[in-house]
């Protein structure tokens, strides 16, 4: 089974892969342009771990990319990309930054989180798929079983 891009025609039982990679790409290109035009709360941040400034380009180029790929074939590589880089994000939330940044209630953990939950469910449906589309290429024969018991 061949999972067709974002932007082709879809049937309603492909939705339940369009969603997850919609809600990635776009929760990862709605903090891009903070990141690229250097937005206090993105220096903030970036400092605290002591990446500011190059660190902050080099994550938004990142997920700029995986943005890329999730509204593409490639999906499955977004969502690894998205995975790794929002894994460790939330790792910094754990370390270093607290679940509150800059009195923003948590929606950036929360986000965060969200990214994760998304990200797993694309990389595991993919996989799914996989094991589908071997498993329909294995065909067993049940009715010659009695062919080949021994009395």
């Amino acid at each position: 089974m061949k999972v067709k891009p974002i932007f082709h025609s879809f049937k309603t039982k492909d939705l339940i892969h369009i969603i997850p990679r919609l809600i990635v790409a776009l929760i990862l290109a709605q903090t891009l342009p903070f990141k690229f035009a250097g937005a206090e709360e993105s220096k903030w941040i970036f400092e605290q771990i002591g990446w500011e400034p190059w660190g902050r380009y080099l994550i938004a180029s990142i997920e700029t990319v995986s943005t890329i790929l999730l509204l593409s074939n490639y999906y499955i590589f977004g969502a690894i990309i998205s995975l790794s880089i929002i894994s460790a994000a939330n790792f910094l939330h754990f370390t270093k930054l607290g679940f509150i940044v800059n009195d923003d209630g948590g929606t950036l953990f929360i986000l965060s989180i969200i990214v994760i939950f998304c990200s797993l469910w694309i990389i595991l449906y993919w996989n799914m798929q996989r094991v589908e589309q071997k498993v329909s290429n294995f065909e067993l024969n049940w009715e010659d079983e009695d062919d080949y018991m021994v009395s």
